[in-house]
């Protein structure tokens, strides 16, 4: 929170589960006297810090951590926490399984986002019965008709739920969801909402089935289905539910980040009238925005310099932000590798976009499809007009390649476990000796390399036949010089 005084009257609690930093008064590092994880923790509670060692009330009778010999006494400290789990005066969606000895976690590393030492048992989701009384339509940022459920308000593992994706028409269709049923709802991993099924031997005969709209619930367009997809869209760019959808996105943290720009406030500017377009996010009256209530000068100013900053963004985030179905950030980073200007990309046939590694036909086509319509190209020449970036930056660019090395021009991607590294330090070793890393088994694919309990990319490299496959031995073998 902004106001320290609002987040002071929450009575929020921190819990210290590890060491991070330990030096002395000196200011050298003493991480490496502890060769056990809970002798870090045990001191910590010697200190008067709040650790999971600590019971939080006297009628606590299990341990919140425990140093176990073997995996089944895991298992068995787990599953007695799951049956215990809703007297603690805490939420808890489950335990993580640690290595105890600090040397064994240095030997087991870290993937790219989470220790490899380190694992998560995850209590069974809670569930409750509700009626679903409603079904509504909602129009995204591409256009896909999302059906979300309207229930009686039901409390579930700390929250009240009363809205629930159905994800498209043949998910309801294979669960027989109808209004006015009485559903068995979950919180996936104690956090995302989801319908397990209809309680069919309590219907009344009352209930009657979701009517799937033909039409745009916003703009009554006709929708349209896709082969190869399981969604209806509306394929109206003007559609205001997808122009508000994609300011939204346009302006979120993983696209231009513009901070202050929240959705309640372009929903308010869009309101006004002074949003029509994602351009017009970069021509705001920043001294109306002044006067309007919550806001005043200074907020005016901050909005103000955050929509300068977001002008100046590499070419791969402003690809992002433009909602082309199927085009995220690592596409982003892949074509504005290619392209000294944005509007290179209107000159580019299907054939060009495919000849990138990573870029498949459905992308190219929507890619293709974005820069060959007039208003798009229209749009980009507007906000380039008004200061967006539309070059290549240092950011953009491909990062040298070593034209002397091993590996220089072939693609490679690891599977399974390795043993002798981590991901990270075997791409890193790959991209020494001048390869690329793949983010996928395709055609375009060079080398697999495969490590214990390799899986369905292996299979698939198999059956391509043009994929050499080499063990993770092989590989440090061949990256050795």
């Amino acid at each position: 929170m902004k106001d320290p005084r609002e987040a002071a009257g929450r009575g929020l609690e921190a819990f210290v589960y590890q060491l991070g930093y330990a030096a002395d008064e000196q200011g050298n590092n003493v991480l490496d006297k502890f060769r056990a994880h809970d002798e870090s923790i045990h001191l910590l509670e010697s200190l008067s810090f709040k650790t999971p060692l600590v019971r939080a009330n006297a009628s606590q009778h299990l341990p919140a951590t425990r140093s176990c010999s073997n995996i089944e006494e895991v298992i068995s400290f787990c599953q007695s926490w799951q049956e215990y789990r809703d007297e603690y005066p805490y939420e808890l969606d489950g335990m993580v399984v640690k290595v105890n000895s600090l040397e064994l976690q240095e030997r087991c590393g870290y993937t790219s986002h989470h220790p490899r030492w380190a694992m998560a048992f995850k209590f069974k989701a809670r569930q409750a019965t509700t009626r679903l009384r409603d079904v509504e339509f909602q129009v995204g940022k591409t256009g896909a008709v999302t059906p979300v459920a309207k229930l009686d308000p039901v409390p579930l593992a700390g929250v009240t739920v009363q809205n629930v994706s159905l994800h498209n028409e043949e998910f309801i269709l294979s669960k027989d969801i109808r209004i006015g049923d009485q559903v068995l709802v979950e919180r996936a991993g104690d956090v995302i909402p989801y319908i397990v099924k209809s309680l069919t031997e309590l219907r009344d005969g009352s209930e009657r089935p979701v009517d799937y709209p033909k039409n745009c619930p916003v703009c009554h367009s006709p929708l349209v289905k896709p082969e190869d997809e399981a969604v209806w869209r509306c394929e109206n760019a003007a559609c205001e539910a997808q122009v508000l959808a994609r300011m939204i996105f346009h302006t979120s943290k993983a696209a231009m980040d513009i901070e202050g720009m929240g959705e309640s406030t372009i929903e308010r500017f869009y309101k006004l009238g002074w949003l029509h377009t994602i351009a017009d996010l970069y021509r705001l009256d920043y001294e109306k925005v002044a006067q309007l209530d919550g806001f005043g000068p200074k907020s005016a100013t901050n909005l103000r310099i955050a929509v300068e900053k977001a002008k100046e963004n590499p070419v791969q985030r402003l690809l992002h932000s433009l909602s082309i179905h199927h085009l995220g950030q690592k596409a982003g980073k892949l074509l504005a590798a290619e392209i000294e200007h944005v509007l290179d990309l209107k000159e580019w046939d299907l054939e060009r976009y495919q000849q990138i590694k990573d870029v498949g036909p459905v992308l190219a086509r929507n890619v293709y499809n974005f820069f060959q319509n007039e208003q798009n190209v229209s749009l980009l020449l507007e906000m380039e007009a008004l200061g967006v970036n539309m070059k290549q930056t240092s950011e953009d660019r491909k990062a040298d390649v070593n034209t002397e090395g091993s590996l220089y021009g072939k693609s490679i991607l690891f599977t399974g476990t390795l043993s002798q590294m981590t991901r990270e330090e075997a791409e890193k070793r790959a991209a020494t000796a001048g390869a690329s890393i793949a983010s996928g088994v395709s055609k375009h694919l060079n080398i697999l390399v495969v490590g214990e309990k390799a899986g369905s990319k292996l299979k698939k490299a198999q059956a391509l036949g043009s994929v050499e496959i080499w063990s993770e031995m092989e590989f440090i073998e061949r990256t050795s010089n």
